[in-house]
């Protein structure tokens, strides 16, 4: 499953200069009101391919994810010399707000056009900046215990951001992202030292438990070492939550499955299984080598650093050894992808990998409960699918705030 995690949808590039008309959003039309704001103006209307943006609007509600992020930080960055992680745009996800803090860093004071400084400026630009956690939603409910919710293998949180925005109803949301995603910082070698530094930062907030915290994909793994290395503190875990993890190794096909999977499919495909089969081959090889290849390029450091990311967290995984935990945890999985059923009664999914109700986690995790969302590996963080996942969570933390705590 760790394969085909997508950290966001790909978006067409804009680069041919066609731009479409400002959408229907809730927020009405407001023009730019100093240079900073006509600027910014300029930078997403021609990263995102919309005409007239106004300066209330939302980054992510024109349609803004991390690739277009990246590139706008970077043309903020050639512009006025200040850099800010693309996490900022959870503070400040409108022109107005962007611009608040571009003003504020560079020590800009003179007043807007109407003579007056812009409305909503920046509560939050004074903010301390970490490495990791990220406020991806302040909380609705009062003073409630935040959820944590570590990002998946290539080490993005944006797009957990529907699921923020849900839970944030109730509580605040920190977001934690991995060491090295943009910037010159290098990649965390091990899951353990990955969670130490998370943990650090988690108590700055949050200084000791009950501790609400949760992975997408295989970030649940470094949530699961995280809950571990809590309770060994003394602290107290009242809820793991893991989106669709699956363990760090799993079981490797046996051979007799191997072949009765090639035999299922020749007996499908027929007499041009062989050549699909080539053709699959190469391309595999190819991809490979692509991996290999982009795991020790040079990457620039106004880009998302995807691939040393994920290259660093798969050559952890089969060094982190996995001990039972016995605290509260739920598994959210989508709906079982049986594609060969092969020796024992077993099944296996087209990644090659054989198929658990529970991913495999139980015997590790007796306390688990496993509960069935909507969607895929990827779809069920984003909407619609998202919306009832948030709402099995929100159920699942209400009951472990009530339960008696170990």
């Amino acid at each position: 499953a760790l394969v085909r995690q997508a950290g966001e949808a790909m978006a067409a590039d804009t680069g041919s200069g066609q731009k479409f008309q400002r959408p229907d959003l809730d927020s009405d039309y407001v023009e730019p009101r100093n240079d900073v704001e006509r600027t910014l103006v300029g930078f997403w209307e021609e990263l995102l391919g919309v005409d007239q943006v106004g300066v209330e609007d939302s980054f992510f509600d024109l349609g803004g994810h991390s690739l277009i992020a990246v590139r706008l930080f970077a043309m903020v960055k050639k512009a006025y010399r200040v850099e800010f992680p693309i996490s900022v745009l959870f503070e400040a996800p409108t022109i107005a707000l962007c611009a608040s803090m571009i003003r504020e860093r560079i020590g800009e004071t003179e007043p807007d056009a109407d003579g007056a400084g812009t409305p909503g400026t920046v509560k939050n630009v004074t903010k301390r900046r970490f490495t990791h956690l990220v406020a991806m939603h302040d909380g609705e409910g009062g003073e409630r215990t935040p959820f944590f919710l570590v990002a998946g293998m290539f080490g993005n949180v944006l797009n957990l951001r529907h699921l923020a925005r849900l839970i944030g109803m109730g509580r605040p949301f920190y977001g934690l992202q991995a060491r090295g995603l943009y910037g010159d910082q290098s990649p965390h070698e091990t899951l353990v030292e990955a969670a130490t530094d998370y943990i650090a930062e988690m108590r700055q907030v949050q200084a000791h438990g009950p501790y609400l915290l949760g992975g997408f994909s295989g970030g649940g793994i470094t949530a699961y070492e995280i809950a571990r290395q809590l309770e060994a503190a003394g602290e107290t875990v009242a809820l793991l939550v893991l989106l669709d993890t699956p363990l760090p190794v799993g079981p490797p096909l046996s051979r007799v499955d191997k072949l009765l999977i090639k035999l299922s499919e020749v007996r499908l495909n027929g007499p041009g299984f062989l050549k699909q089969w080539i053709k699959r081959r190469v391309e595999w090889e190819l991809e490979r080598f692509r991996k290999s290849g982009r795991s020790v390029a040079p990457e620039s450091p106004h880009q998302l650093h995807n691939a040393a990311i994920e290259a660093a967290f798969r050559a952890a995984l089969p060094r982190y050894e996995v001990h039972e935990w016995g605290g509260p945890a739920v598994l959210f999985r989508p709906p079982l992808e049986l594609c060969w059923k092969v020796t024992g009664g077993r099944w296996v999914n087209r990644d090659r990998e054989y198929v658990y109700e529970d991913n495999d986690w139980t015997r590790y995790m007796p306390a688990l409960r496993v509960i069935e969302v909507p969607g895929n590996h990827d779809s069920m963080v984003l909407e619609p699918n998202v919306r009832v996942l948030a709402s099995h969570i929100k159920s699942c933390i209400d009951q472990a705030e009530l339960a008696p705590q170990r």
